[in-house]
């Protein structure tokens, strides 16, 4: 993945979950979208290196 297409992903992602966060999600689904955000944090900072 290119450094734009990761951008676009970790805005897709953070969106997601302030989404869920503002519906009351769970505390599991609030985790497993937060490791998915924190995946592609960690992706952007190993390809922008």
């Amino acid at each position: 993945m290119s450094r734009e297409e990761i951008l676009l992903e970790i805005e897709h992602l953070r969106a997601r979950l302030y989404n869920l966060i503002d519906a009351g999600a769970s505390f599991d689904e609030l985790l497993q979208a937060s490791q998915m955000l924190d995946n592609f944090i960690v992706m952007y900072h190993r390809v922008a290196a």
